[in-house]
């Protein structure tokens, strides 16, 4: 999750003061098959072994040969088409004091069998704070580990391309992209945008994924959308309804986030992008997490709850099986496209 702006500060600090949440209760009770493969992928990309994920880092490396592989072997191949088949697609943005920053954006690819009908595009961003001073300390802990955000969405990715690669093959492509850069204002997806492996217009739907790991089992989730998803929220109320998950209206804390998400990239670029997220429906978790872990040391593993990440994960697969067949979500082209960067 992107740092926020100025006004987004003011607004959220009226929660500073939220009751306390209690700890999650994983502990006490049985995970999930889907929530046990959810804790090992966030373990594994939240662990000092990758130092927080920066860009530029040896954090980067590990976290990309993670991805890949985990991405291939759910039955994915490079969405780069890249002659050489590589799935990383590089690219360059302005970091902290003017120094140029060389990072990637990752890319796999579900074929469909009518890619002519167009495209699906699932995000969650790679990238976290590192260690060092941009990370507030906890104790003498200087690495800021982003389990929640943002491994818990990666983890999510992959375990949602596995599910859809398991099952029958949609009719358009559905891409998958893990952005680098996200934490220096959405750098990866922009880039993404002004460069996409298929023509900008051709996807119908981009949903993304980011710090979800805070929720229990059965919460209810609220959708952050941007402009021209009429015909997305209908598809997104209805799977809702067959898949059992509530939906809450969005409120201002929340919006306050529908910019700092890769989903804006897209958005503002006039293509149909949501969040669908039960870690921002839940206020009081929310307003804890950004109070006490947000961009700092002890966002680490012990502090994540991934049972309504389990349940978002099958919501996803549904919900990304329709956005894949015309007949449930029909393209409705767009003479131009207009590249709208920050």
């Amino acid at each position: 999750m992107s740092v926020l702006t100025a006004g987004a500060l003011a607004l959220l600090a009226a929660c500073a003061h939220a009751p306390a949440v209690s700890e999650p209760t994983v502990a006490a009770r049985e995970l999930s098959p889907m929530e046990q493969a959810l804790h090992a992928h966030v373990a594994e990309l939240a662990s000092d072994r990758y130092g927080g994920r920066e860009v530029g880092t040896e954090g980067e490396a590990l976290t990309l040969d993670y991805m890949q592989a985990q991405m291939a072997a759910a039955g994915l191949e490079s969405g780069t088409h890249d002659p050489g088949h590589d799935w990383r697609k590089p690219f360059t943005f302005e970091g902290r004091r003017k120094k140029t920053v060389d990072t990637y954006n990752l890319i796999g690819r579900l074929p469909g069998t009518g890619p002519r009908f167009g495209a699906v595009l699932l995000v969650a961003h790679w990238d976290h704070l590192g260690k060092g001073r941009q990370c507030p300390r906890r104790g003498r802990d200087r690495i800021c580990n982003g389990a929640i955000d943002n491994a818990s969405g990666l983890a999510m990715m992959i375990e949602i391309a596995r599910q859809l690669a398991k099952g029958p093959r949609p009719v358009r492509d559905v891409y998958f992209l893990a952005s680098g850069g996200e934490e220096a204002g959405l750098k990866g997806a922009y880039d993404f945008a002004a460069d996409p492996p298929v023509p900008l217009d051709k996807f119908v739907a981009v949903f993304n994924l980011d710090t979800e790991g805070l929720a229990p089992p059965g919460s209810p989730a609220v959708v952050l959308a941007g402009p021209r998803t009429e015909g997305l929220m209908a598809l997104i109320d209805q799977t809702a309804s067959d898949t059992g998950v509530t939906l809450v209206a969005p409120n201002e804390r929340n919006l306050a986030f529908l910019k700092r998400q890769d989903g804006w990239a897209f958005a503002s670029n006039e293509v149909p992008a949501v969040i669908v997220s039960a870690a921002f429906a839940d206020d009081a978790r929310f307003a804890a997490f950004l109070d006490r872990d947000y961009h700092r040391a002890s966002d680490d593993v012990e502090h994540v709850e991934l049972g309504a990440a389990a349940d978002m994960v099958g919501f996803h697969v549904a919900l990304i099986r329709r956005a894949a067949s015309p007949a449930t979500l029909p393209h409705e082209p767009r003479d131009e496209i207009t590249a709208n960067a920050p």
